[in-house]
């Protein structure tokens, strides 16, 4: 039998990880026991290459729960998208765990299962308001997030754990063309932080690392590598930068679409807030340079002194010490790297993370 899968994702276009996740998965499923069907509130590039694929995309806005002026709207949308759930006799329904409550609406209209992703922090305030508890089941990407819904009273035997994946034959530790951060600048060592400009990403507790680094060594250059969503945050970084004459050493790179190149030209990466990228960081080769309160023990995709540094989340101290680390080590920069490109390939394939995802759709419906 071929089940039908409903997707609800956030974006129509590749603005993020998950994103570039839920492309992985969907493209990749076995067509011959799913067929899947995806909702996006906007048309985008994510949109086009499903549609150019075959996938039965359909644009419906789902305004989010958790913001006031989505109140009036949100109960229309919901019937909407059951109406077409109904209309495709969906078998299952995904989707991040943001927009629960319309997979709760489904759900329960259809009398079928229903599965969210956990790829950040849920405030607990949040977990009730967002009815995470009425979901069949939860996949999240990290053990930080599979601890805060046992907290929160989610089932745990309803956790799957379950890591992001990259493209391992795109992602490749030599660039093509060349070192594409070349023509950007001439420094010796590149250090990247990817992530949409915004709070959440830290730019500015990035910034204040590199105010410190670059008093002591001159010869790096930093990118900030990702789209401007928060105007007013990143006109607080450029005061920032030019307050702190920083502006030869640090470079905005804006939306970049050669993402395997702009990864494995980068000497290294820093991430201090997690995200698939680190993943395509290791694949292409480059050691990343972590900041988690977890305990480094169990961390399975940034493994400290393996294939990067890991640091506590908010100890800039520590974060300017491993950075200058690296900085000073070409060597040990270069055995990171070579860690990294064979950890990626071992762990983090495609075809692992659509394997288990399926599974678990498998085990739902089948139940």
């Amino acid at each position: 039998m071929r089940y039908r899968i409903l997707y609800l994702l956030l974006y129509g276009s590749r603005v993020g990880g998950g994103e570039i996740q839920y492309e992985y998965l969907i493209q990749g499923l076995d067509r011959d026991c799913f067929q899947p069907i995806v909702v996006c509130p906007k048309a985008g590039d994510l949109t086009e290459a499903f549609m150019a694929s075959g996938v039965q995309t359909h644009i419906l806005r789902l305004p989010r729960w958790l913001q006031i002026q989505s109140f009036p709207f949100r109960s229309l949308a919901a019937k909407k998208l059951v109406q077409l759930a109904r209309q495709y006799q969906v078998n299952l329904i995904h989707s991040e765990h943001r927009m629960v409550p319309y997979l709760k609406a489904v759900s329960r209209s259809l009398e079928i299962p229903s599965v969210f992703h956990v790829r950040s922090r849920i405030r607990p305030k949040h977990f009730q308001r967002l009815y995470l508890n009425s979901a069949s089941a939860a996949i999240v990407i990290g053990d930080r997030y599979q601890d805060s819904l046992v907290k929160e009273g989610f089932d745990p035997d309803q956790i799957h754990l379950i890591f992001d994946a990259t493209d391992t034959d795109k992602f490749i530790p030599t660039p093509k063309p060349g070192n594409i951060l070349d023509r950007t600048t001439t420094t010796t060592t590149k250090i990247g932080l990817v992530g949409r400009i915004e709070p959440l990403k830290r730019q500015l507790d990035f910034l204040s690392t590199v105010k410190q680094i670059v008093q002591i060594r001159d010869s790096v250059a930093f990118f900030l590598i990702g789209e401007v969503r928060v105007q007013s945050y990143f006109r607080q970084l450029r005061r920032y930068i030019s307050q702190n004459r920083l502006g030869s050493n640090v470079v905005f790179t804006g939306k970049r679409n050669d993402m395997p190149e702009v990864l494995a030209s980068l000497d290294l990466l820093v991430t201090l807030s997690g995200g698939s990228v680190m993943i395509e960081a290791l694949a292409c080769g480059t050691p990343v340079v972590s900041a988690s309160d977890a305990d480094p023990a169990k961390l399975k995709i940034v493994k400290d002194q393996y294939n990067g540094l890991v640091v506590p989340a908010m100890d800039r101290q520590a974060l300017t010490e491993a950075m200058l680390k690296l900085i000073d080590d070409p060597a040990y920069r270069q055995q990171l790297g070579q860690n990294a490109r064979a950890h990626a390939e071992n762990h983090f394939s495609q075809a692992v993370m659509i394997q288990k995802t399926e599974q678990i759709y498998h085990t739902l419906i089948r139940s």
